[in-house]
């Protein structure tokens, strides 16, 4: 083989490799039937401390090691969140996978820290399935971690110490990633068969 046979030779594989390398990129992107996935643009949490429901803290690094699904709402809510965790426990019965199911952790966060006491959300996030954890804290400690999620929420209608008001919030449901960093989001409304499958391919593709 004369020496100009080698060059071409040697660019031709240069350009399959970068193209081999390209379509082996591009088959792994995941295709989420229900939700945005964040990828490589996922970001790290800020530092947080919340009380869970069996008055242990919780905080950024128990997130790690595994899939975390956060939804945040409030136990008097008489719609979003009682259907949202219980599409979030047909889900989890959905996964036929031992593993998958495994490697996912369920949280119910309260935005309505007055009320939802740790043993109010020990009762009603045990309701949906004992697995699931419920947590919550004062504003000035919850804000933080509600903010770099863009969830909003707001308390409406509270006069005094009346215990009867609103509490408007974000109907999404965040994903983190073992790193604990922001990795997807699922708008609603949510359908448990396809987060179930959002989220084996999640875990399978990881």
């Amino acid at each position: 083989m004369n020496k100009s046979s080698i060059v071409i030779v040697s660019a031709l594989a240069l350009v399959v490799g970068f193209w081999l390398s390209w379509l082996i990129g591009a088959n792994r992107t995941i295709e989420l039937e229900t939700g945005t996935w964040f990828g490589d643009q996922a970001r790290a949490l800020p530092e947080f401390q919340l009380l869970d429901h069996n008055r242990q803290n919780l905080t950024r690094a128990d997130l790690n090691g595994k899939w975390n699904l956060i939804f945040f709402g409030y136990t008097h809510c008489p719609d979003i969140c009682p259907a949202s965790l219980q599409t979030l426990a047909d889900m989890m019965r959905a996964i036929d996978d031992p593993d998958v199911a495994e490697a996912l952790r369920v949280y119910f966060v309260s935005v309505d820290p007055g009320r939802d006491k740790p043993e109010v959300l020990a009762s009603y996030v045990s309701y949906f399935n004992p697995d699931f954890i419920g947590a919550t804290a004062e504003m000035d400690k919850l804000t933080p971690l509600t903010k770099s999620l863009g969830i909003a929420h707001a308390i409406r209608n509270k006069v005094g110490d009346n215990p009867v008001y609103d509490v408007d919030h974000s109907a999404a449901i965040v994903l983190i990633n073992p790193k604990a960093e922001f990795a997807g989001l699922f708008g609603a409304p949510h359908d448990a068969l396809a987060l179930a499958r959002d989220m084996t391919r999640i875990v399978e593709y990881n």
